[in-house]
């Protein structure tokens, strides 16, 4: 009896084989214990599994990757755009400016004078705010839209009551400052900005 008869049937070259199908890890180590093959034969043999458990491994990392691209795109494509209101390539050259303060009944009436310094009828809405110096945010406002068209060169009074009053009764706390902005047809075709008028008219005794 042979060498190979004599040993153990999986360190035979049909018990090798049968390992390297069934289970290839533990072929692969019986192959280069005990096999008599070619150094040529064992090398290719290992390259083969190499490349079997190399797709073996990115497999599940493309698997993830589709996931990820599935569950990323329905949220993009649902996701509102935001939305901005957009500006007329024609402005109307419309503005507000501060005429006076007045002081009734315990507030501060802050008068506007909105004029149509164009050459077109204006007929939309006017937006004015007003500010100190402290503060970011406004103190007041109001929105004043047009009952008929303002014809170039013409314009109309408007005023709002809040509680703080311009600096010369609030001090450094007063409002000094003004912004306004005109739309048309909801779309700004103006903006701007200015400051308090000085003129205070104390009617609280009236």
């Amino acid at each position: 009896m042979d060498k190979e008869k004599r040993s153990k049937w999986y360190h035979r070259t049909g018990g090798i084989i049968l390992w390297i199908i069934i289970f290839y890890p533990v072929g692969l180590y019986l192959m280069w214990r005990y096999a008599s093959w070619s150094k040529k034969w064992k090398l290719g043999i290992t390259g083969i599994y190499a490349l079997f458990m190399m797709g073996m491994f990115n497999l599940p990392e493309q698997e993830v990757s589709n996931l990820n691209t599935q569950t990323i795109k329905p949220n993009v494509i649902s996701s509102p755009k935001p939305t901005s209101t957009p500006k007329l390539t024609e402005k109307l050259n419309v503005v507000a400016t501060s005429q006076i303060v007045k002081k009734v009944d315990g507030k501060f009436r802050y008068f506007f004078d909105i004029r149509n310094i164009d050459t077109k009828n204006f007929e939309g809405s006017v937006s004015i705010t007003v500010y100190n110096n402290l503060q970011s945010s406004a103190l007041g406002g109001d929105t004043f839209k047009t009952n008929k068209p303002i014809e170039p060169k013409l314009g109309t009074s408007v005023y709002f009551d809040i509680n703080t009053g311009p600096t010369s009764v609030h001090g450094e706390n007063g409002i000094t400052k003004f912004k306004y902005v005109v739309k048309k047809d909801n779309q700004i075709i103006n903006e701007g900005e200015g400051v308090i008028s000085s003129k205070l008219e104390d009617l609280s005794g009236f």
